[in-house]
């Protein structure tokens, strides 16, 4: 199994546990190298992390980080939004997100409620979904002009409340012509996806970010990958790790993505 986590998140933002907490939930899951990634500051949601406590959360790390030197290997990140402003200085790597779009005059989270997100496609695109999730992906597309970003994070995440009755037809033409665009666009910046386990672990979905076909797809594209957790609590910092490597593997993968001292390197799927 994979031994590293780059997604996670505390206290800090909208985590249930400490960061301390946190590590101690990563060790007692086995893995050698862990990273905690603050939400970046978005206006209009509570759920992130104010930019005055920034600082704070660098500096927790840092004690972290000496404290448990020898026990586990941590890494400070960064949850970067496309709407928030850009501060990437003191973090080891950045994950870039796409959790709202500014539309029609309006700030629309696409994660937050289904009745929200409802919301969205009928005020926003006039019921069109197809149009929302065009946009969507058009947002997402330009991550890969990014060149702090390392990690796309939950590249479908407007899918999440996709279950049991679907708010996207992700079977449409229009719907896959706009994720695969953004895929490929990602895919040749050299950007890393994670398999992220997130929604699965909290009850939203019955399969990770991104679905099998536009895993597949990213697969054909040559691009690269990681697993991740996206885990807001200490228990599930690991969550469906051995199942994501399956799927991953049965895409057609034999490598994944880690961070080390030396930067990003592939790692052979066990």
């Amino acid at each position: 199994m994979i031994r590293q986590n780059l997604h996670a998140h505390s206290l800090f933002d909208d985590g249930r546990a400490s960061c301390e907490e946190m590590v101690r939930g990563a060790i007692a899951a086995g893995l050698s190298s862990f990273g905690l990634s603050v939400h970046s500051p978005m206006p209009g949601e509570s759920w992130t992390a104010p930019k005055e406590r920034l600082p704070a959360f660098r500096a927790e790390m840092a004690r972290l980080k000496e404290r448990y030197a020898g026990r586990i290997r941590l890494w400070t990140g960064i949850e970067y939004d496309l709407v928030s402003e850009p501060d990437f200085g003191g973090f080891d790597y950045v994950i870039a997100s796409v959790h709202a779009i500014d539309c029609a005059g309006v700030h629309w989270a696409v994660d937050d409620t289904r009745e929200r997100a409802r919301e969205m496609i009928d005020r926003a695109f006039s019921g069109d979904r197809d149009a929302a999730a065009a946009h969507y992906f058009s947002l997402v597309k330009g991550i890969a002009r990014m060149d702090e970003a390392d990690i796309v994070g939950h590249f479908d995440l407007l899918t999440k409340f996709n279950e049991p009755e679907p708010l996207y037809d992700t079977a449409s033409p229009a719907y896959r012509r706009a994720a695969l665009d953004a895929m490929e666009a990602l895919a040749a910046a050299g950007k890393i996806f994670e398999l992220n386990t997130g929604a699965v672990s909290r009850g939203y979905r019955t399969d990770f970010y991104p679905s099998a076909g536009l895993l597949n797809a990213l697969r054909e594209m040559g691009g690269r990958l990681t697993i991740s957790s996206d885990s807001h609590a200490a228990d599930t910092v690991a969550f469906g790790f051995r199942e994501a490597e399956k799927k991953a593997r049965d895409a057609g993968f034999d490598c994944l993505w880690v961070l080390t001292d030396a930067g990003f390197a592939p790692v052979e799927i066990g």
